[in-house]
């Protein structure tokens, strides 16, 4: 078997960018990653002569690690789908909506205490159940034949994007890449609907969809969790990535009535292209609090809008929305089932 060299170089500079986009000092991410302020100066400067154990640490801190041993981690779960997302857009033109080219979201999950594993077959019929919380929530089944979800190594997967599907949408805010597996992990990449005809591509960032977003990830993780097993004192793994921020300026677009009530000028710019974000919280945390378990994993992401703290009680207003309509959704069906 050949491995590749590692350009070294390349892995530097890639450190370098990601602590600039972070907002990071040298002094920042020395005290992140436990080392000295010169171990970091030394490590930018393509210093091949540092310690193992502190470079691992230095790249731990700028997501540039996956960590040995961790093969069923959430980490290397999302590697993966990244991985098998990109080996389907590879032959498509630059520009195509499939690609999400002016940036995407990624949610993603592990599960606590799951006790029950269905088959692959199972557990695509249980997903096809979820309860809806928007018109188009997340992990979404489509019942026609070509977008519907595939069984492959060991996991259920969905890519609406697939260019020989027809479809009603065809902006990058609908052409979902998604995988499931049977232990309870979940991964969910999405363009953004701001992304779409109404609008410039890669201007605009709404002000509510990452709380609706976010949210129904959570909530779908609840629900998951209740049927694999899990128990409301079990602690789930969240993180999001959201990409191609740089440039855009936070707006109320989907709910415009909010513009006056947020007070968003023209400053509130992102000047960072990326953010990650986690959250670690229990079943129970989620069904009580999801107001403030929201809140606090999207926080950092609204900062890089020049500093905008998302008022908690937009938070709240929104959840409230989302619940009423996932309420009214489980009522009709009950009604269509008598």
């Amino acid at each position: 078997m050949s491995i590749e060299a590692i350009d070294w170089r390349a892995v530097v500079d890639e450190a370098i960018r990601r602590r600039k986009d972070e907002g990071l000092s040298q002094r920042d991410l020395a005290g992140l990653a436990g080392v000295s302020v010169p171990t970091v100066n030394s490590f930018e400067k393509g210093d091949t002569n540092l310690r193992f154990d502190r470079v691992v640490a230095i790249l731990d801190a700028v997501g540039l690690f996956l960590h040995p041993g961790e093969s069923d981690s959430l980490q290397a779960f999302v590697h993966a789908g990244r991985r098998r997302w990109n080996e389907l857009v590879d032959g498509l033109p630059e520009p195509h909506p499939s690609r999400q080219p002016f940036g995407s979201s990624e949610q993603a999950y592990a599960l606590g205490g799951v006790s029950v594993h269905p088959t692959l077959s199972d557990l695509r019929d249980i997903l096809a159940n979820a309860p809806a919380t928007s018109g188009w929530p997340p992990f979404w089944v489509s019942s026609r034949a070509a977008l519907r979800p595939v069984i492959r190594e060991g996991l259920v997967e969905c890519w609406l994007g697939r260019p020989d599907a027809e479809r009603v949408f065809s902006d990058a805010a609908h052409q979902d890449f998604w995988q499931v597996g049977r232990g309870g992990k979940a991964y969910i990449k999405r363009g953004y609907q701001e992304d779409g005809p109404d609008l410039q591509p890669g201007t605009v960032f709404d002000v509510t969809l990452p709380i609706w977003r976010t949210a129904e990830v959570l909530l779908h993780a609840a629900w998951l969790a209740g049927e694999l097993g899990s128990s409301k004192g079990d602690r789930m793994r969240f993180s999001a990535r959201y990409t191609g921020l740089a440039g855009r300026r936070l707006f109320a677009w989907a709910k415009p009535l909010l513009t006056g009530f947020l007070s968003l000028g023209e400053a509130a710019h992102a000047r960072t292209d990326s953010v990650d974000l986690e959250a670690n919280p229990t079943v129970d945390d989620i069904e009580r609090n999801l107001s403030d378990v929201v809140r606090i994993a999207i926080a950092p992401l609204y900062e890089r809008f020049d500093g905008f703290q998302v008022p908690s009680d937009l938070v709240a207003g929104q959840i409230a929305e989302l619940k009423a309509f996932r309420d009214s959704e489980a009522g009709d069906n009950r009604r269509r089932r008598h």
